[in-house]
């Protein structure tokens, strides 16, 4: 019993120091602008041409190369200190994409918020102002707001994005009905567009109970008149059914994974090369 509680103790104080050491390692990553965004496509499937794409995080530590998400995003959300992080992205994505001419288009800059961000409009102000040197327009920006953690005052969050909403910004509920707040969010948040998680659309041309939840979110989306983008969109055949299901707008490895922003400016080289030849 003795060595047993001085195993937990130093199991937990091991715990303690680890979470420490990534907090400050965070800390030092957001200070050297180590973290970085990677894009992947969101396609209009019945024009072929390019609804827009999603920022996602990378860290780029020196030494260590690439590191997943995984490893971070978890512990950031938690801690805070996904904050800063969103800010450096945009400021990066804002570059990255001006050079493509992403302001001579209409299409689509997803960036991933959570609640606590939607929370205070003074934190949203600061990360809007950051185009405003930029010729990308804010209209172009859609948040993604996950369900994976909880709101605290969703009177607050309703305020803040009608404030949103009425600067032309689109709120998107990602990870559709698989967190906390279901499609109540839906409802109280005024909401207009969600994501359709990849734990559903994997179950197309299966027999699991899923692909029937997947049909009813599809049902109730059209309902109520919602956007609706599909996501972990992997095989032709999954594609296929969501189309015909009129869910157009796709993301997914089929039809490409997260991208650097040297590739995702070859990538959309390549999309308007091929809808050019569909035009004729």
């Amino acid at each position: 019993m003795f060595n047993r509680g001085i195993f937990l103790v130093y199991y937990v104080a091991l715990l303690i120091v680890s979470r420490l050491s990534l907090h400050a390692l965070v800390q030092r990553g957001t200070t050297k602008r180590e973290f970085i965004p990677y894009y992947q496509a969101i396609v209009n499937v019945k024009t072929n041409e390019l609804y827009g794409c999603e920022v996602l995080a990378r860290w780029k530590k020196k030494g260590a190369g690439l590191i997943s998400p995984m490893e971070f995003i978890p512990y950031v959300e938690k801690s805070g200190q996904i904050i800063p992080i969103t800010n450096l992205l945009i400021e990066k994505t804002i570059k990255d994409l001006s050079i493509i001419n992403w302001q001579l288009t209409n299409r689509v800059i997803s960036i991933n918020l959570v609640p606590q961000q939607l929370e205070n409009l003074e934190l949203m102000n600061s990360a809007l102002q950051l185009f405003s040197k930029s010729k990308i327009s804010v209209k172009q920006v859609a948040f993604e707001i996950t369900e994976r953690k909880q709101f605290e005052n969703l009177a607050i969050a309703s305020e803040v994005i009608e404030y949103l909403k009425s600067q032309g910004i689109d709120i998107k509920l990602d990870d559709a009905g698989t967190g906390y707040g279901g499609f109540s969010y839906i409802q109280e948040l005024n909401l207009r567009s969600l994501k359709i998680d990849k734990m559903f659309v994997e179950n197309i041309g299966t027999t699991d109970i899923k692909l029937s939840l997947l049909d009813s979110i599809i049902a109730f989306g059209k309902q109520v008149g919602m956007e609706m983008i599909a996501e972990g969109v992997e095989t032709k055949e999954q594609s296929l059914y969501l189309l015909e299901r009129d869910v157009y707008l796709q993301q997914g490895y089929y039809f490409g994974m997260p991208m650097n922003a040297e590739e995702f400016s070859s990538y959309n080289q390549e999309i308007q090369k091929r809808h050019s030849i569909i035009l004729g």
